[in-house]
């Protein structure tokens, strides 16, 4: 007997369960590429390493990858809820403007993602209103970014659990290691080193290179600064500041004035304003889990430590 079930409430129901959003890629016989939106994902199996997502029997790319030996998954990152919308649409020209990476498949791999998976295509097993596809991890890679996720029809991203604990130190030597920390200046560096290893990595993976930022990060705060002045200031040699500058310049992000200032152009705050929103999302995952008291007195007591000589 048929149940009596109310198809849209149904749909309601399944949102309830909060899932990743990936992007599945493959490339057709006349070498089109090929991309959709797709939240079915799951993983398989470990041994063998296999995974599998469903697509709708309707849909026109149904074809192409029932004929696909290969598929990529590009499970996406908090900040790409552009590219999700972009493959959840109709169109021919999906992948205008987006950047790829390498593949060792010859897939269209989407940069920036928190992982890439690589597939060969193994199986298909009809399921209702859909087909599953099965594939076997050939490659994959993996970022240390926060995955975009899908709940109750909206985006929405990860966060650790308020009542969850932060890990403590597993074994002696950690313990005995973080009992030593009692100076001032190696928790700074180290803190500094934990927090911002994962952030200059990030922006290199997109193309940004670590120094362009800082110059256009101090440049916002402190206009009209010559090369020398602006290497003191970031602390960074002057060979290594004269090569971003003159790259900054001649990209359009700088500015010289007659008497060889330095000045940020409405490029050079387009660049940074990509770096800045970076930031605050890469922010809001390190602190996640503190408390707002906890967040405004570590920022305070750096904030007295930066400016303390002018207290």
């Amino acid at each position: 007997m048929k149940a009596n079930i109310d198809v849209r409430e149904l749909r309601n129901c399944f949102g309830k369960f909060a899932t990743g959003i990936t992007v599945i890629t493959a490339v057709a016989p006349d070498g089109t590429k090929i991309g959709l939106t797709v939240n079915s994902f799951s993983s398989l199996s470990l041994d063998p390493p296999m995974i599998l997502w469903s697509l709708d029997k309707k849909s026109k790319n149904l074809m192409v990858l029932e004929n696909a030996s290969h598929f990529a998954v590009n499970v996406l990152a908090s900040d790409q809820m552009d590219i999700s919308n972009n493959f959840a649409r109709t169109s021919d020209e999906k992948f205008e403007g987006v950047e790829l990476s390498p593949s060792q498949c010859d897939l269209p791999l989407l940069s920036g993602s928190v992982a890439h998976l690589e597939c060969k295509k193994v199986n298909m097993v009809e399921g209702g209103d859909h087909v599953i596809f099965i594939g076997q991890v050939e490659h994959f890679e993996i970022s240390n970014k926060k995955p975009l996720l899908y709940t109750n029809g909206q985006y929405t991203v990860a966060a650790r659990h308020p009542l969850t604990k932060l890990p403590e130190p597993d074994d002696v030597e950690q313990k005995q290691h973080h009992s030593t920390d009692d100076f001032i200046v190696p928790l700074l560096l180290r803190s500094y080193w934990e927090i911002s290893d994962p952030f200059y990595q990030e922006l290199q993976g997109e193309g940004i290179p670590v120094a362009h930022a800082r110059i256009l990060v101090h440049l916002s705060h402190e206009a009209e600064l010559t090369a020398p002045e602006l290497a003191a200031a970031i602390r960074v040699d002057m060979a290594s500041v004269s090569m971003s500058v003159n790259w900054l310049c001649d990209n359009g992000h700088l500015n010289k004035t007659d008497d060889d200032k330095l000045i940020i152009s409405e490029k050079g705050l387009s660049h940074l304003n990509n770096v800045q929103s970076r930031a605050q999302r890469f922010e809001n995952e390190v602190l996640d889990g503190y408390s707002d008291d906890d967040v405004e007195m570590l920022k305070g007591m750096l904030r007295k430590l930066i400016y303390r000589k002018n207290v």
